[in-house]
């Protein structure tokens, strides 16, 4: 069993959930209107994986979405150990093109970072515009784990921070850190 702090980023289009996941993942609580993030916000949260049974400290950071931000984004990068992709599967362009943009941008600043695709809004039946097998085949050539998520009804949000939490775990053990 191990103790480790570890820095992930929640990245994406602006209104895509970032906020929504992390409320859901740290509080267990969704509510239909947040205000557009401003820079960055940092929140914290203790989850423990693993046969191990290792405790990790997650340090999240919720990085803004909007173009116009892009220019201070890339000093929250420092130290990132990994990130969650997001992309709104009501909204196409979240997802292509703009998952490549976010993966490019995070990967110039962090190296290669252990990522995970995730697909929000999954409770939006009626509203769908990406096809789960399109992310999926996206994210086996990434490659990534893909997780489709609701942070209005919880559905695979824990999963996907702990996904991410492992993947993160097992490269820094690999590098021997």
């Amino acid at each position: 069993m191990g103790t480790y702090k570890l820095k992930c980023l929640l990245l994406g289009d602006a209104a895509v959930g970032k906020t929504s996941l992390i409320k859901k993942f740290i509080k267990g609580s969704f509510a239909r209107d947040y205000k557009m993030t401003i820079g960055c916000d940092i929140f914290t949260k203790d989850i423990t994986i693993g046969e191990g049974q290792d405790l990790i400290t997650l340090s999240i950071w919720d990085i803004a979405g909007q173009e116009r931000f892009k220019f201070f984004r890339s000093s929250f990068y420092r130290g990132a150990a990994g990130a969650l992709v997001v992309f709104d599967l009501t909204r196409y362009p979240t997802f292509n093109p703009n998952v490549v943009n976010w993966i490019r941008e995070a990967w110039s600043h962090t190296g290669r970072i252990p990522i995970c695709l995730i697909g929000n809004k999954a409770d939006l039946v009626n509203m769908r515009s990406v096809r789960g097998n399109d992310a999926q085949k996206f994210s086996d050539t990434v490659p990534c784990p893909y997780i489709e998520t609701s942070a209005k009804e919880g559905q695979n949000v824990d999963e996907a921070f702990s996904a991410l939490a492992e993947v993160m775990l097992q490269t820094m053990k690999q590098k021997g850190v």
